[in-house]
């Protein structure tokens, strides 16, 4: 299992936070995800396997968000 601290810039309330939440979570081998529009932080557990940084930065940025580099 992997562990991801993503800085997430864009969101601005918990219905963001519930936005990036799903696209990530509908990604295969995603287990667990958190995120906060206060910190500009979105955490994920995923298994590496089966899903990478660049998958899951694809979907927050789909979803309208920037992903800092």
């Amino acid at each position: 299992m992997e562990h991801l601290d993503l800085t997430v810039t864009g969101m601005t309330c918990g219905g963001c936070e519930n936005a990036v939440r799903r696209v990530v979570s509908a990604i295969d081998g995603v287990s667990s995800v958190t995120a906060s529009h206060q910190d500009n932080r979105v955490t994920v557990d995923y298994d590496a396997g089966k899903a990478d940084r660049a998958a899951i930065a694809r979907a927050i940025t789909a979803a309208g968000y920037i992903v800092a580099t």
